[in-house]
C-alpha cells in the first residue's frame, strides 16, 4: 500500500490529476481482498481517498505556493464552487449502491481520459 501511496502522490504532483483517479481503484482493490463488505467497499475507497486528499492537497499548495504557481483570484472563485460540489457529490455517492458507484466512477474517469487525451493545449509564447 506504501508504494501505490508514492505513485499516486508523484503522479497527482508531477501530472496535476487528482490522485483519487488512481488511489480510488487501488483502495478499492486492497478492500475487496480484505474481504470487507462489498455493498460499502466504494464508498469505503471514496471517503478513505478523499480523507487522504485533504492534507495532501494542502501541502501541494503550500509547495506550488513557494514556485507561485498559484493563481489566488481562481481559488476564491472556484474553491466555493467546489466545496458546494462536495457537498453534494457526496449525497449523490452516499444514494448510489457500491456498483452503480463504479460504474459512474469509471464512466467519469474514461471521459476525462477522453478529454485529455484529445485536448489540444494551447501554449502562449
Amino acid at each position: 500500500m506504501a508504494a501505490s501511496a508514492v505513485v499516486t502522490g508523484f503522479m497527482a504532483g508531477f501530472f496535476g490529476i487528482g490522485g483519487g483517479l488512481i488511489m480510488v481503484p487501488i483502495l478499492f482493490y486492497i478492500f475487496s481482498f480484505a474481504g470487507l463488505e462489498q455493498a460499502f467497499i466504494m464508498h469505503l475507497a471514496l471517503g478513505t481517498s478523499f480523507s487522504i486528499i485533504i492534507p495532501t492537497s494542502i501541502i501541494s499548495t503550500m509547495t506550488h505556493m513557494k514556485f507561485k504557481a498559484v493563481d489566488f483570484s481562481i481559488v476564491k472563485t472556484f474553491g466555493v464552487f467546489v466545496a458546494i460540489g462536495v457537498v453534494f457529490g457526496t449525497i449523490f455517492a452516499v444514494s448510489l449502491k457500491t456498483s452503480s458507484l463504479v460504474l459512474f466512477f469509471s464512466i467519469m474517469t474514461m471521459l476525462f481520459s477522453l478529454y485529455f487525451l484529445t485536448a489540444k493545449e494551447k501554449i502562449n509564447p
